[in-house]
């Protein structure tokens, strides 16, 4: 048996199975490719043909994880440095209270003024991002966010503001969590245009709704005393129009991982619990 010739034989035939094998993996990954492009420009068409608009959509990276969040305990440590202008108190360890010590006047009612409330008067104010202004109840949310993507409607992760008629700021509540780290490996996620399809599936799109914004953030996967698992989410926002064709402003959540159209409660309540926490209030420090 010549040895030298079998040898180049399977080295040959080997070489042959791989460029086969590459070939099958090139050809399949480009199908999957243009069946995405496919699905998207179908979906397109469909919002077209009942009149839907959308914005230019945020663009999607490869994989993302999950994340681990940890509800921060406050000390005294963390709001010393807010006590000259507020008497803080610390409920249940994970909420702050701040009633300020002389109504702080707001330059405008605005989110440029009410975040500049926070960023100075608000433990780690920076970490927040404006969701909501309520003009009627005088009060404002701010949802804490992760690489600038908020964590929404999450009980411990927020801050709420509150104002008199003269748009004078009197108090707040604030939760956030301590840590936040990615878990797991990283997974694929859908388009922002797929999770505008599930929605529109579902029929909560009725025709001449207008989309006006998407984004990326997190919701709550699952909800530990503790530490809570935090899920990719896109947080559709939209025009839809009502039985009087009046346009209402509706915001959808929408898992980014299976596509599953998410029932958030969209309110912020900071309920206490039961706790052998130390309720510390800060007065006025002598200089």
């Amino acid at each position: 048996m010549d040895w030298n010739k079998t040898k180049t034989i399977f080295i040959i035939v080997f070489s042959i199975l791989n460029v086969f094998l590459y070939s099958v993996y090139v050809n399949n990954y480009n199908e999957d490719q243009e069946l995405d492009i496919i699905g998207e420009s179908s979906v397109e068409n469909d919002l077209k043909s009942a009149d839907i608009t959308i914005p230019k959509l945020p663009a999607a990276t490869d994989k993302i994880t999950y994340i681990s969040g940890k509800i921060k305990n406050f000390d005294q440590q963390d709001i010393i440095d807010f006590s000259e202008n507020q008497n803080i108190t610390i409920r249940d360890d994970t909420i702050i209270e701040g009633a300020m010590k002389k109504a702080t006047p707001l330059k405008e009612l605005s989110a440029k003024a009410l975040n500049e409330f926070i960023e100075k008067e608000v433990y780690k104010g920076s970490e927040y991002k404006l969701w909501s202004i309520d003009k009627t109840k005088h009060e404002a949310i701010f949802f804490q966010v992760t690489d600038d993507q908020p964590i929404f409607y999450n009980q411990s992760a927020s801050v709420k503001v509150y104002w008199t008629d003269k748009n004078e700021v009197t108090n707040y509540e604030q939760t956030i969590f301590g840590s936040l780290k990615p878990i797991g490996e990283k997974s694929a996620y859908i388009k922002p245009i797929q999770a505008i399809k599930a929605i529109f599936e579902k029929g909560y799109l009725k025709d001449k709704t207008d989309i006006t914004f998407v984004e990326l953030g997190y919701s709550t996967l699952v909800p530990l005393t503790e530490t809570q698992v935090l899920s990719p989410t896109w947080h559709i926002r939209a025009k839809v129009p009502n039985e009087s064709n009046k346009k209402q402003e509706v915001d959808f959540f929408v898992n980014a991982i299976d596509s599953q159209i998410l029932e958030i409660e969209k309110n912020i309540e900071f309920e206490s619990k039961k706790s052998a926490g130390i309720d510390y209030e800060v007065k006025e420090t002598k200089k």
